[in-house]
């Protein structure tokens, strides 16, 4: 039986048309995965006192609707919701969540009664949230979470401060936090699976910013048989509560 291979972490919208990730993962023996709008669309990155406008506001509506779209119109494609300050709850047919900023960008509004009411729709639903966030905020999201979802450190945490930075903070003990590979180093990776496990590693690309048939192969290259497995796309569909059709 052909292994199965999900990306976990994709880019996908009206900017990164789902053609382009699709024929990208045909050409790397990838069977689908998660989808998440690209960041352009949601706000504008490069204004760190933008709030928020009618424009991006019909951006997110529409990108949104379009990863349900595509999602319904193939197998193995699961939409992610982005979350932004307006804190729209995620509409049915979302199966996770991506949170996302960096350095230097707009800020999310925590501690608003808005966010805390979507965080607790997140966790009550159980959506997994894609967190990448500053080193201390994203130590304060997984405290505030309390284990009640999964929040997945993307990218083995290099854009939330460093991985051996986050592991020093002990932040990959706690069994509710997970990571992808996406863009990470060997020795990240190498390091997670020997002290933590490699139940809570999920193959990613990162695509556009990523090669998905280059980032499978630092898997292939690491790991072999069920574990290998699990990497590629059974941690995701466990996490998803979804059957590996390998089992």
């Amino acid at each position: 039986m052909e292994r199965i291979v999900l990306d976990s972490h994709t880019h996908c919208g009206l900017t990164v048309p789902f053609e382009e990730i699709s024929a990208e993962w045909r050409s790397g023996d990838i069977h689908g995965g998660v989808v998440f709008p690209p960041v352009e669309e949601i706000y504008d990155r490069y204004d760190p006192n933008f709030t928020d406008s009618e424009e991006y506001q019909s951006d997110r509506k529409a990108v949104h609707r379009y990863l349900l779209r595509i999602a319904n119109q193939g197998e193995n494609i699961y939409p992610y919701f982005f979350v932004w300050n307006d804190f729209v709850s995620p509409p049915d047919g979302f199966v996770g969540i991506k949170w996302h900023r960096h350095a230097g960008e707009p800020v999310y509004a925590y501690g608003t009664p808005g966010c805390e009411r979507l965080i607790g729709q997140i966790c009550e639903k159980r959506l997994p949230v894609v967190l990448e966030e500053e080193l201390h905020n994203t130590l304060e999201f997984v405290r505030s979470i309390a284990g009640r979802t999964i929040v997945i450190v993307p990218h083995m945490g290099a854009l939330n401060g460093g991985y051996f930075r986050l592991k020093e903070t002990g932040i990959f003990d706690n069994p509710a936090v997970w990571v992808d590979t996406a863009l990470a180093g060997y020795a990240e990776i190498e390091d997670f699976a020997h002290n933590f496990g490699s139940d809570r590693i999920m193959f990613g690309s990162d695509y556009p910013f990523g090669v998905p048939s280059h980032e499978k192969a630092k898997l292939l290259r690491l790991f072999s048989g069920n574990e290998l497995s699990a990497l590629l796309a059974g941690n995701l569909l466990r996490l998803l509560g979804r059957n590996s059709p390998e089992d």
